[in-house]
C-alpha cells in the first residue's frame, strides 16, 4: 500500500497506524532510510534515490515472505509508484494507492505546527526543507498527479488523523 501526499498531510502517521492492523505488516519509511545513510545530506538526491532502491529491495523481501507492506511517501513523479505497483503484481499482491488531499491553508497550518513541535526525528530534518510557505507548491504538485494516476484513491485528509485513518480502514475493508 502506498499513501502519497504532501509533507505534513499525515502519510507516515497513517502508515504506522495501518501497519498495526495486521500481524507483521511492515511500514516502510523511505525518508527514514535516507536519513540513516551516513552523510546523506552531502548528496541528498543520490541518497534519496538509493533509499528508494533499498526500499524496493525491502518491500520485495517482505512481500516474498507473504507479508504486507504500507509506505507513506511524498511522490510528485510516477516512476517510483510504478515500481511499487509492478513489485506488488510480481508477488501477486494487490497494490493500494491512496493520495491524501489537503488544501493550501490546512497544509500550511500543519507545517507550522510540525515546525513548532516536531514529533519525529525526520520532522526536524524535513522542517529545514519545507515550511508553511511551500504549501501552495506542494498542494499543486500532488494535484498534478490526478490525471497521471487514474486508479489511485483520492482521500480528503483535512480532518483529524483519527477521522482519516477511519476512512482508510473503511476503504480497505
Amino acid at each position: 500500500m502506498l499513501i502519497n501526499g504532501a509533507p505534513g498531510a499525515g502519510k507516515s502517521t497513517l502508515a504506522c497506524a495501518l501497519a498495526q492492523d495486521r500481524a507483521l505488516t511492515l511500514p516502510v519509511d523511505v525518508d527514514g532510510i535516507k536519513h540513516s545513510l551516513g552523510r546523506w545530506s552531502e548528496d541528498a538526491v543520490a541518497a534519496g534515490l538509493h533509499a528508494r532502491r533499498l526500499s524496493l529491495a525491502l518491500v520485495h523481501e517482505h512481500l516474498a515472505a507473504g507479508y504486507d507492506v504500507v509506505m507513506g511517501q511524498y511522490l510528485a513523479r510516477t516512476e517510483f509508484m510504478e515500481d511499487l505497483s509492478r513489485l506488488a503484481a510480481q508477488h501477486g499482491a494487490r497494490f493500494w494507492e491512496f493520495i491524501l488531499e489537503v488544501d493550501e491553508a490546512t497544509l500550511a497550518e500543519r507545517l507550522t505546527r510540525r515546525a513548532q513541535a516536531p514529533d519525529r526525528a525526520e520532522h526536524r530534518v524535513n522542517n529545514r526543507l519545507v515550511g508553511p510557505g511551500d504549501a501552495g507548491r506542494l498542494v499543486a504538485s500532488v494535484n498534478a498527479l490526478r490525471p497521471l494516476r487514474p486508479d489511485a484513491i483520492w482521500l480528503d485528509a483535512r480532518g483529524s488523523r483519527c477521522l482519516v485513518l477511519g476512512r482508510l480502514r473503511q476503504l480497505l475493508a
